[in-house]
């Protein structure tokens, strides 16, 4: 790839041989055909599953504020609200609310701040074969500040809300696919991106509430996690990992980790911390391929891996660490605000900025980073989210969460469009044929 050329019609900045096109912007139906259906605020994580005919479906989260996140999340000694008025007694008001705040942005086609309780959620659109966009519907509703999440290898979609007490959800991709459940085993925290060891019988899992975050697993006996089946998710264990010799000795090289029972009685993970975890700054998006969990972490903007056999960590980004190291455009600035991930079967990483110069960057297997493209708008105001590839390895979807369709930065519950970029080339992917949930 070369460097990045001027804007495009869409405002975005790509190499030559891509281009863009938008696909879904909020508050506009994204099919003519159906609308009664608009596009959610917020767009965070997202995932593309395989169809069987043919197709593919790409599933979006809304990290929409509810009235108790709205102006931030909110860390365990401030969170006087949640303890008060229950997040379990306010989801009984949200279809009420949440019809209040749908008929609002429908007569106001500007939409407002979804500040109602709970204005998350999922929806999904759906494209035939040749990649024309033929369905859009909801997936998920009745949650709050759904940030990321994972394609289940069995064909779900696994996501969470980014607030103090959130949960996980399990929910299909599929129109009709069948109800969401609710992930009790997965801690009260503020969730981001999930990834799975189907081999280990492990899924692993972010948070990112308060900069001083934990970095999560659930492992699995053999009899809760059949070898080509499902995990049954009500059971499992729930850990969190510690480094004894501290992540600055992980920024220098390999260092052992230890995993550790975590406290798993409904209480928040923020208010039973163990003392022997590790604090990471910010995690975000996590992956798993070829034995090794990748991680990020927003505010130092490392990007860590850790060696599932032979049990330690190591930093293999850090912007403090020399240049970019980028063969397409040595002037680009250093990869900063790292979050979303998403990775080819190569080893070959795409990195999304929360901040940083809006960009999605390529992390190569080398640590060296190339630029795939910069969307318009403010970085302090808005960020890159939710990267996934198509079934063919030829299209990239990625989001800009707070920006109206002409790339201008927006407050949140105000925006957001997701786009799809094609590239003049192939990379090697292999997401999970979209299922339905399975019958109760």
């Amino acid at each position: 790839m070369g460097p990045l050329l001027p804007p495009d019609a869409n405002g975005i900045q790509l190499p030559a041989g891509f281009t863009s096109r938008v696909v879904a912007v909020f508050n506009e139906p994204p099919l003519p055909s159906q609308p009664d259906f608009r596009w959610h605020s917020d767009p965070d994580g997202g995932a593309v599953f395989a169809t069987e005919d043919g197709g593919w479906i790409y599933v979006s989260n809304s990290e929409a504020r509810d009235a108790t996140t709205a102006f931030g999340q909110i860390p365990a000694e401030l969170s006087a609200i949640r303890r008060l008025a229950s997040r379990d007694s306010l989801m009984a008001l949200s279809p009420i609310t949440n019809a209040i705040s749908g008929l609002v942005n429908t007569l106001l086609p500007g939409g407002i701040p979804l500040l109602l309780p709970f204005a998350g959620g999922a929806s999904a659109l759906r494209f035939d074969q040749s990649g024309n966009l033929i369905d859009a519907y909801p997936v998920q509703r009745n949650t709050s500040t759904n940030c990321s999440g994972a394609a289940t290898p069995w064909g779900t979609w696994i996501n969470g809300e980014e607030i103090l007490d959130g949960y996980m959800f399990e929910c299909s991709p599929l129109r009709d696919g069948g109800e969401p459940i609710r992930l009790d085993r997965f801690g009260r925290k503020a969730h981001e991106q999930v990834a799975f060891d189907v081999e280990r019988r492990a899924i692993y899992h972010t948070e990112d509430i308060t900069g001083e975050d934990r970095f999560y697993r659930n492992v699995y006996t053999e009899n809760e996690w059949p070898s080509n089946g499902r995990p049954d998710l009500t059971r499992g264990k729930l850990q969190v990992l510690s480094v004894p010799a501290g992540i600055d000795a992980a920024r220098q090289g390999p260092t052992p980790i230890v995993w550790l029972d975590a406290i798993d009685d409904g209480r928040p993970q923020a208010d039973v911390y163990l003392p022997e975890s590790t604090i990471f700054a910010g995690n975000e998006g996590v992956w798993f391929v070829n034995g090794f969990i990748y991680f990020s972490t927003k505010v130092d903007s490392n990007v860590w891996a850790i060696d599932v056999a032979n049990g330690t960590i190591e930093s293999i980004y850090d912007p403090t660490d020399g240049p970019i190291g980028s063969p397409a455009d040595p002037a680009e600035p250093k990869m900063m605000g790292v979050d979303n991930l998403s990775m080819t079967l190569d080893g070959e990483m795409i990195v999304v900025e929360d901040g940083g110069d809006m960009r999605a960057m390529v992390l190569l297997p080398d640590r060296s980073t190339i630029p795939l493209l910069r969307l318009p708008g403010d970085a302090g105001g808005t960020e890159v989210t939710g990267p996934a590839f198509s079934p063919d390895g030829r299209r990239l979807y990625v989001s800009n969460q707070r920006a109206l369709r002409n790339g201008e930065t927006v407050s949140f519950g105000q925006g957001g469009v997701v786009y799809e970029i094609t590239m003049p080339f192939t990379v090697r992917v292999n997401p999970p044929v979209a299922r339905a949930m399975p019958a109760a």
